[in-house]
Order: C-alpha cells, then sequence, then structure tokens
C-alpha cells in the first residue's frame, strides 16, 4: 500500500510537469520565462519532495535486506559449537596456537536451571575482559542480546529451551577467535525445586545494548521521514502562485 502510494506521487508529478496546463509550461509557451520566485519555489518544493520519498524508500528496502541478513539459529543438539560458529563472520580473525585469545561458559554447570533469573559466566584465556574497551558477546537462540564487560551476566529467561552462546569482541566491536556454547532448559521455580542463587548482584552483571535498530525503530524512522516528505510536497503544491510580469 505504501508503494502504491509512492508510485501514485511520482506518477502525478511527471504529468504535472508535462501538463499543458502546468504554470511553468504555460509561461514558457507564452515566452515569460520569468515567472515569480514563489511559483519557483513550489516547483523546487515538489522536486525535493519527490527526491525525499525515493530516497527513503531505497532506504527501506536496504534496511530489510540487511535485516533478512540475520543469520537463524537451527539447533543441532550434537554441536554447539557449529551452531554458535554460524552466528559469527567467517572473515574474523581466529588465532591459533597457545597464545591464541579463548572463551569457555563455566556457568550454569547444570543443563536445567531452575527460575527466571540466570546467570552465565564466562573464562577467558589471552584476553582480558574490560581492558581497553575488550569485551564478550552474549547470544540467547541466535539473537544477539549484546555486550558484557565483566565475566558474568544476568539475564530473564523464560520456561523453555535454549541455545547460549559466548563470542569474544575486541575494542571496536568486532567478534575474534572461536565462540563457545551450551544447551540450557529453564524450568519455572517449584516448591521443593532447587532455585538458582545469583552469584552475583544483577547491577555488577549488566549486558550493555549493542546498538542495533530494531524493527519498530526502522519503521518509525521511514515513516517519519515519508510524512515528512509528502508534507512538504502537499504544502509546496499548494502555495500560492506568483503572477506572470
Amino acid at each position: 500500500m505504501l508503494r502504491a502510494l509512492i508510485v501514485s506521487l511520482i506518477a502525478r508529478y511527471h504529468s504535472d510537469q508535462s501538463s499543458p496546463l502546468n504554470p511553468v509550461s504555460i509561461a514558457w509557451q507564452r515566452g515569460l520565462p520569468n515567472y515569480s520566485l514563489s511559483l519557483r519555489h513550489m516547483v523546487e518544493t515538489r522536486k525535493l519532495a519527490i527526491k525525499a520519498i525515493v530516497t527513503l524508500l531505497t532506504l527501506s528496502m536496504t534496511l530489510t535486506v540487511l535485516a533478512q541478513a540475520t543469520p537463524t539459529l537451527t539447533p543441532d543438539d550434537s554441536n554447539v559449537l557449529a551452531d554458535c560458529i554460524k552466528l559469527l563472520p567467517a572473515d574474523r580473525p581466529v588465532e591459533s596456537g597457545e597464545n591464541a585469545p579463548s572463551v569457555r561458559i563455566v556457568e550454569p554447570t547444570s543443563d536445567v536451571v531452575y527460575g527466571s533469573a540466570v546467570t552465565i559466566q564466562i573464562q577467558t584465556n589471552n584476553f582480558d575482559v574490560n581492558a581497553n574497551g575488550q569485551h564478550w558477546h552474549l547470544w540467547v537462540n541466535g539473537t544477539l542480546t549484546g555486550m558484557v564487560y565483566q565475566p558474568n551476566a544476568v539475564i530473564d529467561l523464560a520456561p523453555g529451551d535454549y541455545t547460549i552462546c559466548a563470542s569474544l569482541g575486541n575494542s571496536t566491536h568486532a567478534d575474534i577467535g572461536m565462540p563457545d556454547g551450551i544447551r540450557l532448559r529453564v524450568e519455572a521455580a517449584q516448591v521443593g525445586t532447587p532455585t538458582a542463587t545469583l552469584a552475583v548482584d544483577r547491577s555488577a552483571a549488566q549486558v550493555q545494548p549493542e546498538g542495533q535498530i530494531s524493527s519498530s525503530q526502522i519503521v518509525l524512522l521511514i515513516g517519519g521521514g515519508l510524512l515528512a516528505a509528502v508534507g512538504g510536497w502537499w504544502i509546496g503544491n499548494r502555495m500560492p502562485k506568483g503572477k506572470k510580469k
């Protein structure tokens, strides 16, 4: 529906420009190129509005393609590490040898957790978390939850099955090295079940957002831009036409 509106606006603009009733065409045909500045401003405003609509449409298509390119996690119970590797760029730097940075998830120690609050703790080698902006990325079921600048992260999970992945990130927010992952089942807390006690305070184990644009933010951005562009075209189209000299 939105695309049809944009196409109709563009078609109307071109038909108006070629119409014999167009004020600019009349002035030119009569040998009166000196039409008023207000009329010229109206025409330029309409041109700018059309350009803005086309630009926003191109932006929306680009963002849609990028969103569709986000990797989708299909769990393979036999190889959780392979599922985590699928989430990372294939061209990321991966070192080998005893000095290579590495990460390992050491908590939870059980594959079943009771209660919604879950502590994820990692252990690294040859990588100092929070040194010079270094951090690690936390993934839940194929979705990047955010950045963590300490070894622990506390997240809230509803009852269900999860794949938790951890990957190292450098100061430029690029993934490096090999990730680690675990399968986890979260059960609702019940009487008699061992509810996990948080090893650290929640305020000291926060997950920072990565700064990605959500789908709702994309819709608001595109919608607001289209409204502004159409509004400018509408105002320009209804400005009083200047008198020919």
